[in-house]
């Protein structure tokens, strides 16, 4: 009697749906960075992914929608790195260093930081980008209050600190710094913008009564 025999393959397997829409989303990371939102184009995200342009499609309903989504993902990640830096600061890290480490990240990501400047150009003219941006960078800015608020309460001075206005200026000034070093990065080098930052905090410590050494 013969033995039947297994066959001599292994079954491919195809990655998960979340899988698939996270190398999409790093491959779209890319291809913007390098390229611009405008000049971007699907297939090569769909290439760097080592997938067809189908799969991009049947994960995301447009290129909009694709940034869309990454914005968010790296909208999440940028706010964890602000958040970070300010956790353990008292008054006087806050008044003293308040920018250096975030000064760090913004020169070694320029790319996506003019991506985001790009993509806030072109909300003001598009109403699909827009309510993306908008969306996201009000989530951004509702992280940032709440943990700045919080250095406030341990701080004592949750009633004189503009949270606030110490959220939106922050945001504000890195897209600002960000932009002015891609143009000048002898003049605006990282000593400068880490500056810039450290003074918002210190001027926002000073105007709430505290001590910054």
């Amino acid at each position: 009697m013969t033995e039947s025999r297994q066959p001599d393959w292994t079954p491919v397997t195809r990655p998960g749906r979340d899988v698939v829409r996270q190398r999409l989303l790093d491959a779209a990371a890319e291809e913007f960075a390098e390229r611009g939102f405008s000049a971007a184009r699907l297939t090569e995200v769909a290439r760097r992914a080592g997938f067809t342009k189908g799969a991009v499609y049947s994960n995301f309903e447009s290129k909009q929608g694709l940034f869309a989504e990454l914005f968010a993902q790296r909208s999440l990640e940028l706010a964890g790195r602000v958040l970070a830096e300010i956790a353990g600061m008292n008054p006087a890290d806050a008044a003293g260093k308040g920018g250096e480490a975030i000064a760090t990240w913004m020169v070694d990501d320029p790319g996506w930081s003019l991506l985001v400047l790009e993509f806030g150009v072109l909300a003001g003219r598009d109403p699909q980008i827009a309510q993306a941006y908008f969306r996201e960078r009000r989530h951004l800015r509702s992280q940032l209050v709440e943990l700045i608020g919080e250095r406030a309460r341990e701080w004592g001075v949750d009633e004189s600190f503009d949270v606030r206005t110490t959220a939106i200026s922050l945001m504000a000034l890195i897209s600002g710094l960000v932009l002015e070093h891609s143009v000048d990065p002898e003049e605006v080098d990282q000593s400068v913008m880490g500056a810039a930052v450290t003074a918002l905090f210190a001027g926002a410590v000073a105007r709430a009564g505290l001590p910054a050494v």
